[in-house]
């Protein structure tokens, strides 16, 4: 069995392919991104999936399964209209048009966004909320859903679509997605670093926790397609939790911890997205096809420090 998984030295790539060499032994993961992914039992392909060559080079005869996570987020997309279309819409056409041409209907599995909503939005978001997106990313990733679908209904794929909500906590330096804030106001203080929130204390965001969030994509690609039926996008259920309420659970959890200081000063342009996207997510079909949520932000929080914990960088 050969596996592809693009974007896999980005934050939620790199657990996925921990993921996959334990629950998928003997298989064949081909880790696919610009920076080579140096891991046991990998086979790393270093390269630019917004070159079409790279990515209709990844899908052969031998790949039964392709994870499509590589993207240009949110902010980056909004700041780079033509890289943002290459890597989230043209790319990912390259490679179902690579899987098209294997033959086999390999599964594709790909992570959208609930960035697809926006406008005047119920709370919570649900699977009866239509897409409308008012950013370039999400429009990208609406796109390519119904491209996904389409190529799935021809039999070109089997494929799958995940709505992710905002996944947490990113280590390292922040990135360029809108909701980036949401893991820095848990990231920063427990690394003893201040940080200035750029958004009101009572800003909700959609949350998922990373080891949820593997557990969903490795459950799609196991998913029946009698299931599925012809519309293969699942919106996640993506709790909701405020910015003051994220702080007060680091503090709460902390153990001692010497923890760096947050203050909120809202940026007026930031501030004026995250009151525009959905503040929570709720999928009555996630739940029916076996998908877990979170069952709080402490949940999220102490996921965290366990990753800190075996890493060595917190005690």
């Amino acid at each position: 069995m050969t596996i592809v998984v693009t974007g896999a030295a980005g934050f939620i790539g790199r657990a996925l392919v921990a993921a996959l060499t334990q629950r998928s032994p003997g298989a064949d993961i081909v880790a696919v991104d610009q920076s080579p992914v140096d891991a046991p039992g990998v086979r790393a392909v270093a390269g630019n999936i917004a070159y079409p060559q790279l990515a209709r080079s990844l899908v052969d005869d031998r790949v039964d399964t392709v994870f499509h996570l590589a993207s240009l987020v949110s902010g980056g997309a909004e700041q780079n209209f033509e890289l943002g279309t290459k890597v989230n819409l043209d790319a990912t056409r390259d490679l179902l048009e690579a899987c098209r041409l294997a033959g086999h209907r390999p599964r594709f599995v790909f992570t959208s966004s609930i960035a697809v909503y926006g406008g005047t939005l119920p709370d919570p978001v649900t699977d009866d909320t239509p897409p409308a997106p008012r950013i370039s990313y999400g429009i990208q990733k609406l796109v390519c859903e119904m491209l996904i679908n389409d190529y799935t209904r021809r039999g070109y794929v089997d494929g799958r679509s995940l709505r992710l909500p905002t996944v947490m906590v990113r280590p390292g330096s922040a990135n360029t997605a809108v909701s980036g804030w949401a893991s820095a106001i848990v990231r920063e203080p427990l690394a003893g670093r201040d940080y200035v929130c750029p958004v009101r204390p009572d800003t909700r965001m959609a949350c998922l926790s990373l080891a949820r969030t593997v557990d969903s994509l490795v459950h799609a690609a196991q998913l029946t397609s009698d299931g599925l039926d012809w519309d293969r996008t699942v919106l996640l259920t993506g709790i909701p939790v405020p910015a003051e309420e994220m702080w007060r659970e680091v503090q709460r959890r902390a153990g001692g911890r010497l923890l760096g200081k947050v203050r909120f000063e809202p940026d007026p342009a930031l501030q004026a997205i995250m009151d525009a996207v959905p503040r929570a997510t709720f999928s009555g079909r996630a739940a029916r096809l076996g998908f877990a949520h979170n069952s709080g932000i402490g949940e999220i929080v102490e996921e965290y420090l366990l990753t800190l914990i075996w890493s060595g960088a917190c005690t």
